[in-house]
């Protein structure tokens, strides 16, 4: 089965260009019931998609930690992945070991 790799994805957020290692983009579709109170016996109930919530998370080599809580985000790859948005951050989290990178992980809620 043919895929697209995540290799050379970048994520451009409020203007810091970070190097993504992964990321992912996660959508949440709540119904609501759209019914009416002349259902005849037996009917069935209508239900319509009322609000998606995206959520955008990704891995990065750290050239500095997150700290906005909002702005512009950008997921450019060199495979055609292509995204862009206004975004909150959820959470961000920055650290490394003793010869290695400094990696941090970030979350967005995207509106």
């Amino acid at each position: 089965m043919a895929g697209v790799a995540a290799m050379g994805i970048s994520v451009t957020y409020n203007g810091v260009t970070l190097t993504a290692t992964s990321f992912n983009v996660s959508d949440q579709i709540d119904n609501a019931d759209g019914s009416h109170l002349g259902i005849p016996a037996g009917g069935r109930r209508q239900y319509v998609p009322t609000f998606v919530q995206r959520e955008v998370s990704c891995d990065y080599i750290a050239v500095t930690n997150i700290t906005a809580q909002s702005g512009a985000i950008s997921i450019v790859g060199d495979n055609g992945v292509s995204f862009t948005g206004n975004a909150t951050l959820q959470s961000s989290t920055c650290g490394g070991q003793v010869g290695d990178l400094v990696k941090g992980q970030a979350t967005w809620r995207v509106a």
